[in-house]
């Protein structure tokens, strides 16, 4: 029996993380499953807060909104059959996002170079029991 492929992407919609949704997207295409890692900035999460305060939201329903729209956007634009998108902040740690996708049993992991250069994910790519790819930024 043949193995289904299933990418983990991670992307940082604000840099250069197309890259990897290309290649969660080719995954798809061809039969397997993709599921997106959407790491949100500080920046991003400041802007969260300004909105909760405009809409007089409390944080954690204005970040649930958010977040819920930022995956369904990504779950969508790689066309929902396959794919699936999770949100969380980029401050967590390599290891703690990493740990998370390794619990989804990807067959390959794939995340941009800035991303992997960090020095709380550099250990980690090294020691992944998955193949890592590391993808190059997009040319502009």
């Amino acid at each position: 029996m043949k193995t289904q492929e299933h990418v983990v992407a991670f992307v940082e919609p604000t840099l250069d993380g197309e890259s990897a949704l290309e290649f969660a997207q080719e995954t798809i295409n061809s039969g397997g499953r993709a599921t997106v890692v959407v790491l949100v900035s500080r920046q991003t999460m400041t802007d969260v807060r300004a909105f909760a305060e405009s809409e007089d939201l409390t944080v954690p329903d204005a970040t649930a909104i958010y977040f819920d729209r930022l995956a369904e956007t990504y779950s969508s634009r790689l066309g929902n059959e396959g794919a699936s998108a999770v949100v969380t902040e980029s401050a967590y740690s390599g290891r703690h996002l990493f740990d998370v996708a390794t619990r989804a049993n990807p067959t390959t992991i794939v995340m941009p170079q800035r991303l992997a250069n960090r020095r709380s994910w550099r250990s980690f790519v090294g020691r992944s029991q998955v193949p890592v790819l590391i993808t190059p930024p997009v040319a502009a």
